[in-house]
């Protein structure tokens, strides 16, 4: 085992997740904890439960109280440099003597981890979790575009929460007369009625106003992936419609850039729970996705096999000094070759 610590966190709006590295790039120790996005929950909160993932791992490895060389942070919600640097400092505040000299932790937004943990020749990074968020990355300089990212009262779409959203609303906009849908509606209702405990729509607005919570809707998904499971034609087209808006979001992106910088194609990384049901997405995604397929000379998607903190805690110590190597071919599997 090499003699430096390097921590990276991976921080979602429902899990996050951490990873303990030597200077070789082994994994000494793993961990999880709950939603790490400032915006839902605040930066103290965020500063507490990344202090304690780390505190735990350090523990697991057998190196409790040791300093740490560097700590990678690759957060949802990180999404300014103010960000970034209030994050860092509300850290280094917590836990002032955390890395070897007095350094603070590096900031990134959340889609930073999943890219470094799959390429070192920049791509896009497309995350379907409970929100969803797309950036591309250039080689060489790291100049960066995003698209979405902006939350479930604008933005969101083709996330599991704007899946579940999207059925609910399909719904009760056929039940109101106000959009008829095409589709039965036997299996959506029954599944609503039993996963969020009502038996009416009206019960509903409990769970729209006084106990809203983004990661509970969002996991309702999951009834309708059951749904999908058995050919529930509203479930499939739901999926169907998300494939095309994650699609949307690389195209997006792709026209802020230019082809030129990418003369292998384009690298795209499938972060998230959503992507997990590729098979209801693939069709509508990898259609949707044909202008920029023809335009970056192919496109490769890809998914992590691994911890995506890893890639939180290369970036990290790379930008504090560190030469921390990773094998990317063991961290990630092809998807698809779409050319």
């Amino acid at each position: 085992m090499s003699e430096t610590l390097h921590i990276g966190v991976e921080g979602g709006g429902s899990c996050s997740k951490g990873i303990l590295l030597d200077g070789e790039g082994n994994i000494l120790a793993t961990g999880e904890t709950g939603c790490t996005n400032h915006w839902d929950i605040g930066l103290d909160d965020v500063g507490n439960r990344i202090v304690d993932l780390i505190e735990n791992m350090l523990a697991q490895a057998g190196c409790k109280g040791r300093v740490v060389d560097s700590v990678g942070l690759s957060l949802s919600g990180m999404d300014t440099p103010q960000n970034t640097i209030d994050m860092a400092n509300t850290l280094h505040q917590m836990r002032p003597n955390l890395i070897t000299g007095n350094k603070k932790a590096k900031a990134y937004n959340d889609s930073i981890s999943a890219l470094e943990t799959a390429t070192s020749q920049g791509g896009a990074v497309v995350i379907s979790g409970t929100g969803s968020n797309c950036r591309l990355v250039e080689p060489n300089d790291g100049t960066s575009y995003n698209c979405g990212g902006w939350g479930h009262m604008i933005g969101d779409e083709g996330s599991g929460y704007w899946i579940a959203w999207t059925a609910l609303k399909t719904l009760i906009d056929h039940d109101d007369g106000f959009s008829k849908c095409e589709y039965s509606l036997d299996y959506v209702r029954q599944s609503m009625k039993e996963y969020f405990e009502v038996s009416t729509n009206l019960d509903m607005l409990t769970h729209l106003y006084t106990k809203f919570a983004k990661h509970a809707i969002a996991k309702f998904t999951i009834k309708l992936v059951e749904g999908a499971d058995k050919g529930d034609a509203l479930c499939l087209d739901v999926f169907k419609k998300a494939g095309h808006a994650l699609a949307k979001h690389i195209i997006a992106v792709c026209t802020k850039s230019s082809p030129e910088k990418f003369p292998a194609g384009l690298t795209v990384v499938c972060v998230g729970s959503v992507w997990k049901s590729y098979k209801y997405l693939k069709d509508s995604f990898e259609s949707t996705l044909q202008s920029v397929v023809k335009d970056f000379n192919g496109v490769t998607l890809k998914q992590l096999r691994k911890n995506g903190a890893i890639g939180a805690a290369i970036v990290g110590s790379r930008d504090t000094g560190y030469n921390v190597p990773i094998d990317y071919d063991k961290h990630t599997e092809t998807m698809s070759i779409l050319a």
